[in-house]
């Protein structure tokens, strides 16, 4: 009997060692950790805005991938609810979306039916990527907080943000870069080029042939005219007719000065628009999955071509002799599909 009466002492002694120490001990830790993500501010807002896409990188759903989710009031808007419950490693709880804007997010935040803290979501536009700031205010109550001076409670939830910002930019990433038929496809606005060179309505099986014959005559003409040549060599395709098996197309160099050669030599003046572009790397005569790619993109996006394609043979066949280091970029110029119902609709 005396032997349970120490063990006794000593476990209530214990005890109010431990309520001391909570009286004493801090409640309210700040965590926060950055990370910077290949990807536009509003693919990242999108993913951190709303609830629905919270599975997509959050680390808790890692933790336990079947936990119970729900969703109220409309998602992305201040006051939409989102209330989780699941294994011993991600608890329950509930956040609540206080504000949004283009460049932050506001959560309030209840976990275990500990307090709420506040959390937030920064975003910085850093060019074509976005720095993202995640920060929750943690507030551990009494006597929770008397657990929380044995561990280092930065490092320990800090890991889980850590995890969550990598997910979260591999999502990102991967909805900025998408790639059809292994090929990434870039937006870019082309400003307006003038090129000089030779078209003709050439078979397909000749369109080596033409560059051939035709690319060292233009050469010749810059030289001649001392002009300097304002990028490398392209094709310029305005069809590519697969039932007559041809394209109407040129062989040209583009060129900065206003030049009005005489003779076969024109003056073609492209860009100034929209247009998604394809890095290829191989021989000049296997660029059809590239093409087809772009296709599926365009398709993908609504839009359509606007011809010429730019075919850009940035690397130099006489310097490079292996063809898989061959550097074609393919540019295709765009503007959204006009359907039938626009059209009926459009002002006359």
């Amino acid at each position: 009997m005396k032997a349970l009466k120490y063990i006794l002492f000593t476990i209530l002694g214990l005890l109010a060692f431990w309520m001391i120490l909570g009286l004493f001990a801090r409640h309210d830790y700040r965590i926060e950790r950055t990370a910077e993500i290949d990807a536009p501010i509003a693919i990242v807002h999108e993913q951190v805005a709303n609830f629905k896409n919270f599975k997509n990188w959050s680390p808790w759903h890692v933790y336990d991938p079947n936990m119970n989710t729900t969703i109220e009031g409309t998602d992305g808007a201040p006051g939409a609810k989102y209330s989780w419950s699941g294994n011993e490693k991600v608890g329950k709880g509930w956040q609540v979306l206080k504000a949004v804007t283009p460049d932050r997010v506001d959560f309030e935040v209840q976990y275990n039916e500990w307090s709420t803290s506040p959390a937030s979501f920064k975003l910085e536009e850093i060019g074509d990527r976005t720095k993202v700031t995640w920060t929750l205010d943690m507030h551990v109550p009494f006597p929770w907080n008397a657990f929380a001076m044995l561990t280092d409670v930065n490092a320990f939830v800090g890991k889980d943000f850590d995890n969550g910002l990598i997910n979260l930019g591999l999502v990102c990433e991967a909805i900025a870069h998408k790639k059809y038929r292994g090929y990434e496809v870039m937006e870019e606005d082309i400003p307006e080029r003038r090129f000089i060179g030779i078209r003709r309505v050439v078979g397909f099986e000749d369109i080596s042939g033409f560059f051939a014959d035709n690319l060292p005559g233009i050469m010749e003409y810059f030289q001649g005219e001392n002009l300097t040549p304002a990028g490398p060599p392209v094709g310029l395709f305005w069809s590519y007719d697969e039932e007559a098996g041809n394209s109407d197309m040129a062989a040209a160099i583009p060129v900065e000065e206003e030049k009005v050669p005489d003779g076969a030599l024109e003056v073609f003046t492209v860009g100034g628009k929209k247009a998604l572009a394809i890095d290829y790397y191989g021989d000049y005569a296997k660029t059809a999955e590239a093409h087809f790619a772009m296709d599926d993109c365009m398709a993908d996006m609504k839009v359509r071509n606007i011809p010429p394609v730019i075919e850009e043979y940035v690397t130099d066949p006489a310097a490079e002799p292996d063809t898989a280091k061959w550097h074609t970029r393919i540019i295709y110029f765009i503007e959204p599909v006009i359907d039938s119902l626009e059209i009926e609709n459009a002002p006359k």
